[in-house]
């Protein structure tokens, strides 16, 4: 019987301030990183991608890594009172499930779930998932939210966050989208003492870093993921005619020393779009930025978390060496 779920959605998800950032993006010549997921269509097309290339879904040594890693944060937050999961950028909740079953085998009954995304669609996929895997209706609850424009995630999550419940933070597939040096601070506000953190990134497979960036690359450039990129910039009216797709491995702009892929779009004529009561004129030439992804190792991980407090204390990757996971107790003190 089809039933009724509660959504909460963040004042960042409302349309005048989705407006505001769509527009801004533009401007930028930087689409924003969460229009390619905010809308049913965009989520779906991110889906498949994820079914068909993430080692999370292909690769089952993948699954023993997640595995072993939600054991470790459940029992990081063994004893406690109660327990809430925050799922960041959730997607479908799948790695979120292995988490809540393991926190719920401990026989504790004060579970809550708080999965976060900027689709409401995918918000909504992790509370099923986590219902089928036994929590009840009202210990999940759904929120929508841009975490890319939110300043303080502790505080916009706080209504739904008793200060008494031990955390486990879930930053799953989100840390190759997070450039290093931001948005790193907002999630270490999340973690305190005595909480749990677990992290995912995709490796550059090998010694050599640089040879395992390249082998990583057909993970990005095929034809499910160009669809997938430029799913928003053809809603916005661009013409596939308008330009072409730009693949690329470049250098991380802050100089960090990690490489990451990026997908950019080259008008080869001009183009004008009128888009939130605003024209935006692109000439002939100009690139917009669309996506990018930061391939990491487990060293240059902590050396990304460790100057925000956050210290790896246990991690684990899968056979092929190109997803690994990570677990951080808490901000260090």
């Amino acid at each position: 019987m089809a039933r009724s779920v509660a959504v909460h959605f963040h004042p960042s998800c409302f349309p005048r301030a989705l407006e505001a950032a769509l527009e801004a993006s533009l401007r930028a010549r930087r689409i924003h990183p969460p229009f390619l997921y905010d809308t049913p269509r965009r989520a779906l097309l991110w889906l498949r991608v994820h079914e068909a290339f993430s080692p999370a879904c292909t690769d089952p040594s993948c699954a023993e890594i997640y595995e072993a890693a939600s054991e470790a944060a459940a029992r990081a937050v063994a004893g406690a009172g109660e327990v809430v999961v925050i799922a960041l950028g959730c997607g479908s909740g799948q790695k979120e499930v292995r988490l809540l079953r393991r926190v719920l085998a401990c026989g504790r009954e004060a579970v809550r779930f708080v999965p976060v995304d900027i689709s409401p669609g995918l918000a909504l996929m992790a509370h099923d998932a986590a219902v089928t895997a036994g929590l009840s209706e009202s210990a999940c609850t759904p929120v929508v939210m841009d975490l890319a424009a939110v300043e303080d995630w502790a505080a916009a999550l706080a209504s739904w966050l008793r200060p008494e419940a031990r955390r486990v933070v879930t930053f799953f597939g989100m840390l190759p989208n997070v450039t290093p040096g931001t948005g790193l601070g907002r999630l270490a506000a999340l973690v305190r003492p005595g909480d749990a953190l677990l992290v995912s990134a995709n490796l550059a497979p090998g010694p050599d870093y640089e040879a395992g960036v390249e082998r990583m690359a057909p993970l990005y450039d095929n034809a499910p993921t160009r669809q997938w990129v430029s799913a928003g910039l053809l809603d916005l009216g661009v013409a596939q005619g308008d330009g072409e797709l730009e693949f690329r491995i470049a250098e991380c702009p802050e100089g960090s020393g990690l490489r990451r892929y990026e997908f950019g779009f080259v008008f080869r004529r001009r183009r004008v779009l009128e888009v939130a009561g605003r024209v935006h004129r692109f000439e002939a030439g100009e690139r917009i930025a669309l996506f990018f992804s930061y391939r990491h190792t487990p060293e240059r991980v902590g050396t990304v978390l460790q100057p925000h407090g956050l210290l790896v204390e246990q991690s684990w990757a899968n056979a092929s060496g190109d997803e690994g996971v990570f677990l951080s107790p808490g901000v260090s003190q």
